[in-house]
């Protein structure tokens, strides 16, 4: 595994560059397989209540059944209603901890990007938290925008790479690092991710975000981005607009469902249901999952990966 926490200026490019070098340098790997790596994705879960504790049973079920998993996104609304006070407060143990504690999630990374609500009191307690390395160790959240590289293809070019926002942040500090993320000159990876609280489109309540629309996407359009994951809206959606990334909104994750707004055009798959989404890449195909709470499969689209 491959991990950048944002670092400004010429220091953050020059290290940017080196990524693809790092794996020579000592930095740390996933020890699971490397040409297969799959994700779940949620957002908007920090209830504590028994809807995202059946979120999690379902994760876990999915994870046994399916052939393990090797790391969760987190997309943001991690702690409701107002984030945490500190790296002490216990909702990290009753909204993060204990929740995903099965088998098979116990012993696999989480990477989290803020949700409006975590920053009402302290956000910069859910980065503390991953720096001080604390609890379990699982909760990963290396700066307000970081990315890290996972797998590798027989021939040494790392399977994706996942660029993760803070979308609390200025649009133009994210359009920024995405950018300087996927602008180095190692080698390229097969497939692009963008993960962020906030959507681009979406059928749910908060709709289409005209100022992301207007000045991220082009970025994840130069940038050649697969997929953009986000939460916010209460509700599982796919879309796939032409010329635009793959999108996928997984905000069921534990906090009550929005109801449907209007239905965009692009949409592949649409429901108000609680649930989550799978993610798995090779070298050849990039398969979105989504999983409703018990466990059953609700879609899949398969992208297939560009020569």
């Amino acid at each position: 595994m491959t991990m950048q926490r944002f670092v400004p200026g010429w220091i953050g490019c020059w290290l940017i560059l080196l990524a693809g070098l790092w794996p020579s340098m000592g930095m740390a790997q996933s020890e699971s397989r490397t040409d297969r790596i799959v994700f779940f994705a949620l957002g908007d879960q920090g209830t504590g209540n028994e809807d995202q504790h059946r979120v999690a049973r379902a994760m876990e079920q999915v994870a046994a059944r399916d052939g393990g998993v090797d790391g969760v996104l987190l997309l943001g609304d991690n702690f409701y209603p107002d984030g945490v006070a500190s790296v002490q407060d216990p909702q990290w143990q009753t909204k993060f901890e204990t929740v995903y504690a099965g088998p098979m999630l116990a012993k696999v990374p989480f990477y989290a990007t803020l949700g409006n609500h975590d920053v009402r009191t302290n956000g910069e307690a859910q980065i503390d938290y991953a720096r001080q390395r604390l609890g379990s160790k699982r909760w990963h959240m290396e700066g307000h925008h970081y990315f890290l590289d996972q797998g590798r293809t027989s021939g040494g070019q790392p399977l994706l790479r996942l660029v993760i926002l803070d979308g609390q942040e200025k649009v133009k500090r994210q359009e920024a690092f995405v950018h300087q993320a996927f602008s180095g000159t190692g080698v390229r990876p097969v497939w692009r991710w963008v993960a962020s609280h906030y959507p681009l489109r979406s059928s749910g309540e908060h709709g289409n975000s005209k100022k992301l629309l207007k000045r991220l996407l082009p970025a994840l359009q130069s940038q050649r981005v697969d997929l953009h994951l986000s939460g916010h809206d209460h509700l599982l959606e796919v879309l796939q607009p032409p010329g635009e990334p793959l999108m996928v909104v997984s905000g069921g994750g534990g906090q009550r469902l929005y109801s449907l707004g209007e239905k965009s055009e692009w949409s592949k798959f649409i429901a108000e249901r609680f649930g989550f989404a799978r993610i798995a890449a090779t070298a050849a195909t990039l398969a979105v999952t989504m999983f409703d709470d018990q466990g059953a499969v609700l879609h899949q689209t398969i992208l297939n990966a560009i020569p």
